[in-house]
């Protein structure tokens, strides 16, 4: 693994603050499988090689999707790792692979294995042998497992508890992009990352229902054929929104905050922190968000149920903004080095109208994932929450003028090449996706 060892990984037990459960199983193990990878894929297309993943299962309880290895018959992934805590003696694993294809409705299925003892495994010498949908050879693939007893503290977690590593999944829509312009590249971002024992933080049995006092969730979660058609284009638009396509994506490992910052919150273009809204919710085993605003197709595409793909319901939901530790009146917004950083978290969702009495499980879980992330939690009815926002509003007028003028400086100077967005031009240096 990339920042602890295997062994490390298996033996790191629940910090003080976590919430442990009072059930014991007595049959509980601790795995860690690290996806190596496969050859001898067949072509699924006429032309090129495949754009193989994997979607690996624990007793339908869990899955874990791979990144895409695009244009091989022999992928091979680095960082695809997998801990899970207080499994069964008896579980299994089943992993199946698909050939990617952005162009098709559903993905071509390559086949498939089952490893039926996940506690004592023996790694087959040449591989596992996939098998197709018709019983045919379809190449094979490598992995590494190994486990442990789980200790006293982690059998007290709940069954089939995600442990790591902390990924994170960035999609971008060119489409949605040109709809909500909200930066000069006419891109829109989604973001998921799979959160380290979120049922530990909030158990099942404190999910949030829809709010049937909303008139929007209930025109949605209705059973009328209204609510049929709005769900149906909610689970559509969410699949375009956060499907893993061979393009326009990036993934990596999330080891601490100061990666949190990197890889996500700094803009890929300019190289700073943009001051943005967002709206967030918290499934089972994942955090997902995505810019929001006042313009129609960005507050569409923002949507909490649209980000939960149509649940009933979340652990949890809300907005989120950035803003400096120390105020927006102290932001050096030409230096972001200077600047320290806090992320604002509210229960701010019509559609799952989650408990404020729950933020500070929300806070535990982000600091438990990101130990040393400055974090602030308000109810979205807070005044304090109010002014946070509007000094926001005010710093994120700042940040288009700045950015507006750069642009300009940049493009004076460098030669023309046409603009992709509007047909105008755009500096020859200037990152065209």
């Amino acid at each position: 693994m990339t920042s602890y060892s295997i062994a490390s990984a298996l033996v790191l037990t629940i910090p003080e603050n976590s919430i442990l459960h009072n059930e014991s199983f007595p049959d509980s193990y601790d795995v860690f499988i690290k996806f190596c990878s496969a050859k001898n894929l067949p072509r699924m297309d006429m032309v090129g090689y495949n754009d193989p993943y994997f979607v690996a299962r624990i007793d339908e309880h869990m899955s874990f999707t791979s990144a895409i290895s695009p244009n091989t018959s022999s992928p091979t992934w680095d960082n695809e790792q997998w801990i899970v805590r207080n499994i069964p003696r008896n579980a299994k694993l089943i992993v199946k692979l698909y050939d990617k294809d952005d162009e098709k409705l559903a993905d071509d299925y390559i086949g498939r294995f089952i490893v039926d003892d996940l506690i004592d495994y023996q790694p087959p010498q040449k591989g596992h042998k996939i098998i197709g949908a018709f019983g045919q050879y379809n190449g094979r693939f490598y992995l590494s497992i190994q486990s442990m007893q789980s200790s006293d503290e982690t059998k007290r977690l709940p069954r089939y508890t995600f442990d790591g590593p902390c990924r994170y999944f960035r999609h971008d829509s060119y489409a949605i992009g040109r709809l909500t312009m909200l930066n000069a590249d006419c891109v829109y971002s989604t973001w998921k990352i799979p959160m380290r024992r979120i049922s530990v933080y909030f158990p099942p049995y404190q999910r949030q229902h829809w709010n049937t006092h909303y008139r929007s969730a209930q025109v949605i979660f209705g059973k009328c054929p209204v609510s049929l058609l709005s769900k149906t284009t909610i689970k559509l638009t969410h699949k375009a929104l956060y499907g893993r396509t061979v393009k326009h994506n990036e993934n990596g490992h999330l080891n601490s905050a100061d990666d949190l910052w990197k890889h996500v919150f700094v803009d890929k273009t300019t190289k700073r922190i943009k001051p943005s809204i967002y709206t967030y919710v918290i499934d089972n085993y994942t955090w997902r968000f995505s810019e929001t605003g006042g313009q129609f197709f960005t507050d569409f595409a923002s949507k909490h149920a649209l980000l939960a793909n149509g649940s009933e319901y979340v652990r949890y939901a809300g907005e989120f903004h950035i803003r400096p530790k120390n105020g927006w009146n102290h932001w050096n917004e030409t230096n972001d080095d200077s600047n320290e950083w806090e992320i604002v978290f509210d229960n701010g969702s019509g559609t799952y109208a989650p408990s404020s009495d729950l933020l500070n499980n929300l806070k535990e879980l982000l600091l438990f994932n990101f130990p040393n992330l400055n974090v602030v939690t308000y109810d979205f009815k807070d005044p304090k929450l109010k002014k946070s926002v509007e000094e926001l509003k005010a710093a994120m007028e700042k940040y288009k003028s700045v950015t507006k003028a750069l642009d300009q400086l940049v493009s004076h100077y460098l030669p023309k090449v046409p603009n992709i967005c509007d047909g105008t031009v755009r500096a020859e240096n200037e990152d065209i996706r």
